[in-house]
């Protein structure tokens, strides 16, 4: 096999692609409080979203404001920002940007956004930057992260990833199976969870009415760019 060439290797529960060519595509202070109680997958969620906007903005979101970002109704997000007040994680007042958070983001880690790709039929090669999103540290821990931005029409990976979802990606070829990764195929870019079956690997989409991708092991079409680690404001 010449060198450069792409080869497959197999770990315990691990899919690797040696994909060494892949490198070109992917080149105030508020006193701190202990919560209560324990918060809910939601309700941190929720929080880490504040959090980002406050370091994005310089000011806290509306209710309507995190409403739209978690799709959910008005009522809905005036309930778990009354939780989270009660379990001594902020505090609000009347005002419309009233929010004020007792454990603000300590450090934060600035990704490069590198384009746009879809969750859904594969879309062409990613390449434009643009911009940084804030990440927590702790989130973003060694080299080789960066963004992609899901386009509007992705819908293969609902409920997992939503569109314009923002994806944080740890570059490299090696990734457990099953995983959600960011691959390449046929020259162009998609977010799919990655298996083996037999001679072949299949790209699933995590919405059951998108029928899954089959690629032979033995052709040179497929490269994987990256496992999806984490989407802003919420962990994976």
């Amino acid at each position: 096999m010449n060198k450069g060439a792409r080869r497959e290797k197999r770990c315990k529960g691990k899919i690797s692609l040696d994909n060494s060519s892949n490198d070109e595509y992917i080149r105030n202070k508020t006193p701190k409080r202990e919560p209560k109680m324990d918060l809910t997958s939601r309700q941190k969620e929720i929080l880490s979203f504040i959090q980002h906007f406050i370091v994005e903005q310089g000011y806290p979101p509306t209710i309507r404001e995190i409403a739209r970002h978690f799709q959910i109704d008005y009522r809905a997000a005036f309930d778990h920002l009354r939780a989270l007040e009660k379990k001594g994680s902020l505090t609000r007042s009347s005002k419309s940007r009233g929010i004020q958070i007792f454990q603000p983001l300590a450090s934060v880690r600035h990704l490069p956004v590198v384009g746009r790709v879809t969750a859904g039929p594969p879309l062409e090669a990613i390449e434009n930057m643009e911009g940084t999103v804030p990440i927590p540290e702790e989130w973003a821990k060694g080299s080789g992260l960066f963004i992609v931005r899901i386009d509007r029409e992705g819908m293969s990976m609902v409920p997992t990833i939503l569109p314009h979802d923002y994806l944080v990606i740890k570059q490299g070829s090696v990734v457990e199976e099953g995983a959600i990764v960011l691959v390449m195929l046929d020259g162009e870019v998609t977010v799919k969870r990655l298996f083996q079956e037999g001679e072949f690997f299949l790209l699933k989409s995590d919405n059951p009415a998108m029928p899954p991708i089959q690629v032979r092991k033995e052709e040179k079409n497929l490269q994987i760019l990256g496992r999806v680690v984490g989407i802003a404001y919420r962990k994976l």
